[in-house]
């Protein structure tokens, strides 16, 4: 089996105890968890790039430079969503309520219980975000 790198927008680098960030875009780090046969094999912290004028597209590149297929959010936008998919960054959700930490967020993906990112979750801008 292959190894999964997945992104969890977070607001520390505290590894798997970071507090998950509602939307990646405006996130201050991600941490970075490879995923083999269903075990945790690496955790890093990678800081976000500045949000400026090219919006999201920045981070979702840096992504993509460390390697990411997957990344765990509450919420983004269509431009970002579509560059993800370009990229082969499959999106999941979960609920920041429920999964409030990087801990919690990597056991659910590993038990296949979270769902893919809709577009009807797509954030429109203007702060109009479903989280």
């Amino acid at each position: 089996m292959s190894t999964i790198t997945m992104a969890i927008p977070s607001e520390t680098t505290e590894g798997l105890s970071s507090k998950r960030s509602d939307h990646f875009g405006h996130c201050p780090v991600f941490t970075l968890v490879e995923i083999k046969n269903n075990q945790v094999t690496g955790v890093r912290s990678v800081e976000n790039i500045a949000h400026d004028a090219s919006g999201c597209m920045k981070p979702v590149a840096m992504l993509a430079e460390n390697g990411v297929s997957a990344i765990i959010v509450t919420g983004m936008g269509r431009g970002p969503f579509q560059k993800m998919a370009k990229h082969g960054i499959t999106a999941y959700f979960a609920d920041p309520l429920k999964y409030p930490d990087a801990q919690s967020t990597v056991n659910e993906f590993i038990n296949g219980s979270l769902p893919a990112f809709a577009d009807t979750q797509l954030c429109t801008g203007s702060g109009n975000c479903h989280h």
